[in-house]
């Protein structure tokens, strides 16, 4: 390896001959698309550079000086690359590393056929879902790999801890090695995260242990890395159907973590989804799930297979190495041309996942996420009564909101519902815009749906299952005198954008019932429910902004379903 450049290499640089050549092939030890060998610089030479640079750079330039910061990270990287440790993992027969003082004794590598009982695995635990994970474990008509230990399982589980438990337990169960990133560099939603020191299961003297480190350790920050990261547990993966499989992770940009159960035949894709709560519950892949950006590591991501060494050094598989490695930037795209069809990021991964033609029945994915919408209202009670059962709602109002209302801590991160009602609120998006485009499209006589009726046809069945599940469709909460009260998904739609997501509000605004007698909230938290409107106007949250009472929209955007299935029959009728 060159122990140095004569002159800078790149955007602007002096660009001699030996030394582009010598930057070239350093680069494409680490790339996982070699670019040509060339004296001259070139445009893929400088955006190369550029996405290395992303890691360690808050603004990539494009250009390499001599002994410069990239210089020096450059060397390093291939230097890690080709040195490669003291020690290969151990690739043949069972292993022996571990013993007293460690949690477990790894016995075997993981390897594909690991994998895939992982994935199986997952599926079958989450199958029958119980209320938390830990009485998932304990339940050994879903947990295969149930022992007379599990019994007393209580492991607490948030949305960033549950991938790493469920690795952390079938390692623990299986006897392989599982080492994780214990801390990084930034947060939750920073860019430009790196990984930092790593922990593992030899550091820890019991399972239980372990998954308290984990607990406290990680969070959704520990996802939100540029995609080309190395060195991290998970990385963005290809969208087919052997990578997107049970067990496989969604990290949503806006600072949430999904943990794929199960994948249709149509392509839809369910995940199981735990909340600070220490409760699951079960999400359908769809449009309230933000991507975000390749910058952030948004999307589906697979973990990084890792093997450990007679030593206990770990080693993590490169991304150029790894098979579902997304070294196309499928996932990074604006907008996906799929047969002649412009399609949007969730289109696409539906259709890319569904076996057969890939055209979605417009009627049954109505249906689906009619279905999916009433358990995510069922949630919702459940975070309600939750703040209720400790009497938040009768306590003073704070004099102040959290700088952002999306990432507090205390109560408010606890018992406010923010972020849930934002997803709601983008769930009836999608059906909104579900209904809208198919009957536009069907209309046209060119479009991507498994229909082959007319717009009269597609209408008449979409306003029978509206006209069903918007009285079908009810939730029941306690109001502040005790009684349950009757809540249909056809009053909650005229009402949606009035939901309080203040867990210091009463019952009855939180529902949005704003006239409601029984309600006994004071003059305070009546100008605090009023102030916070342009705040329940949001759809898309924003982790990172100072939500001011003014900081969101003043209009409520318009996505009531009951009105838009009455102007487009009036229209095509």
């Amino acid at each position: 390896m060159a122990s140095s450049i004569s002159g800078s290499v790149g955007e602007g640089g002096q660009n001699q001959a030996e030394d582009v050549r010598t930057v070239s092939t350093l680069l494409n030890k680490i790339l996982s698309s070699p670019l040509p060998v060339s004296d001259q610089v070139s445009d893929a030479l400088i955006q190369a550079i550029r996405d290395f640079q992303q890691d360690f750079l808050s603004n990539p330039d494009g250009r390499i000086d001599v002994n410069g910061r990239t210089w020096r990270e450059l060397t390093a990287a291939v230097a890690n690359l080709d040195g490669g440790g003291p020690e290969e993992p151990i690739t043949e027969g069972e292993i022996n590393v571990g013993g007293a003082g460690a949690a477990w004794t790894a016995r075997h590598q993981w390897n594909d056929s690991y994998e895939a009982e992982y994935s199986r695995w997952v599926k079958q635990l989450f199958a029958n879902k119980k209320g938390s994970l830990a009485a998932c474990l304990r339940n050994p008509a879903g947990n295969s790999l149930y022992t007379d230990e599990d019994r007393n399982n209580s492991i607490f589980c948030d949305c960033a801890d549950l991938p790493y438990l469920l690795r952390a337990y079938f390692s623990y169960k299986k006897k392989l090695p599982f080492s994780f990133n214990i801390s990084i560099s930034g947060s939750r939603y920073t860019n430009n995260n790196k990984p930092g020191k790593r922990s593992s299961f030899l550091k820890s003297s019991s399972f239980s242990s372990l998954a308290r480190t984990i607990s406290n350790s990680v969070h959704s920050g520990f996802f939100r890395f540029f995609w080309t990261t190395e060195n991290t547990d998970t990385y963005l993966c290809q969208v087919n159907r052997e990578s997107v499989v049970p067990g496989t992770i969604y990290y949503d940009a806006n600072g949430h973590l999904l943990v794929v159960s199960r994948v249709d035949d149509d392509g839809t894709v369910w995940f199981v989804d735990s909340h600070p709560d220490n409760s699951l519950s079960s999400k359908r892949f769809g449009e309230h799930l933000s991507r975000g950006y390749c910058r952030q590591g948004g999307g589906f991501r697979r973990w990084r297979q890792q093997e450990i060494t007679n030593s206990g050094t770990f080693v993590l598989t490169y991304n150029r190495n790894t098979r579902f490695f997304d070294a196309g930037q499928s996932q990074c795209q604006s907008s996906y041309r799929v047969d002649g069809l412009d399609l949007n990021y969730h289109q696409w991964v539906k259709r890319t996942l569904a076996t057969g033609g890939g055209r979605v029945d417009p009627v049954k994915e109505m249906q689906q996420q009619l279905s999916a919408l009433e358990e995510a209202l069922q949630e919702r009670v459940a975070s309600v009564e939750a703040a209720l059962a400790l009497n938040i709602h009768k306590k003073a109002h704070p004099s102040s909101l959290p700088y952002n209302i999306y990432g507090a801590d205390g109560e408010w991160e606890a018992y406010s519902t923010p972020g849930r009602d934002a997803r709601l609120k983008a769930q009836i998006r999608g059906l909104f815009n579900l209904i809208k485009q198919s009957v536009t499209a069907v209309a046209s006589g060119n479009h991507p749906y498994e229909f082959t009726g007319t717009v009269r046809d597609l209408l008449r069945e979409y306003d029978s299952i509206w006209q069903t599940s918007a009285s079908s469709i009810q939730i029941h909460y306690t109001n502040s005198a005790g009684t349950k009260v009757p809540l249909a998904l056809g009053e909650l739609m005229d009402q949606l954008f009035k939901l309080s997501f203040d867990p210091y509000h009463c019952p009855e605004l939180r529902w949005g019932d704003t006239d409601a007698g029984t309600c006994s909230d004071n003059s305070d938290k009546r100008r605090w429910y009023d102030q916070e409107q342009r705040l329940r106007n949001v759809i898309e949250p924003d982790n990172s902004a100072h939500t001011t009472l003014d900081w969101g929209p003043v209009n409520t955007p318009d996505i009531h379903v009951g009105k838009l299935l009455a102007r487009l029959k009036e229209q095509y009728t």
